[in-house]
């Protein structure tokens, strides 16, 4: 199935809004503070620096400009490349022969599941956009000062329904794309080696440092009820504006269950004076294990579908939990109406679609709805 380039302009405040927005960011970038060099590391042969802020190499390059400094992410290759998911990736390519988004969505084809495209609002420069799928990401094209190019962001949903990395990062590469954004996340169920109180440890120790001043960080979360805590805590490391940004949460009282030992460590690269290499997308383990060095531990293969299984159970059992507590006495009352009769009850209740609590996982359940029995053995 193919779209044509149908979808109509926005108006003018709409455009200029994104425009504005893009420049701000460049504006972001310009200002951005110089990386403070102090040793050097190799990185494919070459004598690089090394930032003591991020722990990330430096290349320094001549443009016609003059000398700009790139950051390189490090890697760790003694721990699988499979001890981290992608959680995130954006990117930008100019469709060959003056093609635009069409020729984009056709290709990413042969990578991922595509459904439904719903046109939008222009976004980020981009005169057009729309949104791929019920919430897996957007793709922008349209404008003149974009010259050509085609923005694409795939988020957690999007991610998972990827079925060949190692093929998507060679077409990026083929077509000499630019990545844009990549997360990189790790799960510990159990919270036996990631946790809140491991993270907080680390940080006070030197277990985020490069080797120069403490990262910043930020607390989100109900952190006054400490490990009462029914909702969750997140620990933030970084600066979101920097490129780098940390993320330690408790994923399962994120997604509603106040019991759930589950935690994620995940790590957010932009391009802001960054390069964010093509093969992060098939080794995100090695990255996510050199970002910083209390996360060179990492050794547990990831499981696309073991996480979303996880995942998938909890929100489904919180909202049996809400419609017990919203509809329950509702459904005694028509069950003695009816006489006993579930069928009609059913019949009479039942509306199309997932609760808004299970569509990031919507994908993969509505082709596996016995994933979300956690009694199934083998799936919690």
């Amino acid at each position: 199935m193919t779209f044509s380039d149908s979808f109509g302009p926005l108006s003018d405040g709409a455009s200029s809004g994104a425009d504005a927005e893009g420049e701000r960011a460049s504006a972001d970038r310009r200002t951005a503070p110089a990386p403070r060099v102090v040793t050097t590391g190799r990185k494919n042969g070459k004598t690089l620096s090394v930032d003591m802020d991020s722990g990330d190499l430096v290349e320094l390059l001549a443009d016609r400009r003059g000398f700009h400094a790139v950051l390189h992410p490090p890697t760790v290759d003694t721990v699988p490349p499979g001890a981290a998911l992608i959680d995130a990736v954006a990117f930008t390519i100019v469709p060959p022969d003056e093609r635009s988004y069409t020729w984009v969505l056709d290709e990413l084809r042969q990578f991922m599941v595509l459904e439904t495209i719903e046109p939008r609002r222009g976004m980020f420069g981009f005169r057009y956009s729309a949104r791929i799928g019920d919430s897996a990401g957007v793709i922008a094209w349209g404008g003149e000062s974009q010259r050509g190019r085609v923005y694409v962001s795939l988020m957690g949903k999007g991610c998972s329904m990827v079925n060949d990395w190692p093929g998507l990062a060679g077409w990026l590469e083929q077509h000499r794309a630019t990545l844009k954004r990549a997360d990189a996340a790790y799960d510990d169920f159990d919270g036996q080696m990631v946790s809140i109180a491991w993270a907080e440890a680390q940080y006070r120790g030197d277990g985020f440092n490069a080797g120069g001043r403490k990262p910043a960080h930020q607390t989100i979360g109900d952190w006054l009820d400490g490990d009462l805590s029914v909702k969750g805590r997140t620990l933030g490391i970084g600066n979101r504006a920097s490129g780098k940004y940390c993320r330690i949460y408790e994923k399962g009282k994120q997604l509603g269950d106040p019991t759930s030992a589950w935690s994620r460590v995940e790590v957010e690269w932009r391009d802001q004076d960054r390069h964010i290499p093509y093969d992060i997308l098939t080794r995100p383990g090695h990255y996510l294990a050199g970002a910083y060095p209390c996360l060179a531990f990492l050794n547990i293969e990831q499981s696309k579908i073991r996480t979303i299984s996880k995942g998938a159970q909890i929100a489904f059992e919180r909202a049996i939990e809400n419609a017990r507590q919203h509809c329950g006495k509702l459904v005694n009352l028509a069950l003695d109406v009816f006489q006993g009769d579930y069928a009609e009850v059913v019949q009479r209740l039942i509306r199309p679609g997932y609760p808004g609590r299970v569509d990031p996982f919507s994908y993969h359940v509505s082709r596996s709805p016995s994933m979300l029995d956690s009694s199934l053995v083998g799936v919690a």
